[in-house]
């Protein structure tokens, strides 16, 4: 988990979710990804050595009659640690609640998962797709 890492995964998640949605809306969803990898670079293995594993997964669902449900999970065996207080920095979470509809933290002893959900508008018919579509990364 590096932040050269971190900024691959967001460049490809940007390319894939492009076809899901319009440019604004895919752009927001590549900050909160962003912010999530940045998350795991900057807090989850501080304690180590080495950096660890961080996954990106995402899923988007069929279409729907107002926009395809997308998940994104961002997965670290690092260790949680809350911020005592924001300072210049700790700006991250509120950002994903800004920008997803749904963003929640899972700390536990081997890890972290943070989940981020959004609902994004149907595409156009040039790129409707009638099946799910799914991405996995996985960077060390």
């Amino acid at each position: 988990a590096t932040t050269e890492n971190a900024a691959v995964l967001r460049r490809r998640f940007r390319q894939w979710v492009a076809g899901l949605t319009d440019v604004d809306t895919a752009d927001d969803l590549a900050l909160a990804v962003y912010e999530a990898l940045a998350n795991v670079v900057d807090h989850a293995y501080v304690d180590r050595e080495s950096p660890g594993l961080m996954t990106l997964w995402s899923a988007v669902s069929r279409p729907l009659l107002t926009g395809r449900d997308l998940v994104v999970t961002v997965l670290d065996e690092g260790r949680w640690r809350p911020s005592a207080a924001p300072g210049w920095r700790g700006r991250g979470l509120p950002l994903m609640r800004e920008l997803m509809h749904a963003t929640v933290v899972l700390p536990e002893r081997d890890g972290t998962t943070v989940q981020l959900r959004k609902r994004v508008a149907a595409p156009g018919p040039s790129g409707a797709r009638s099946f799910t579509t799914r991405r996995t990364a996985a960077i060390a």
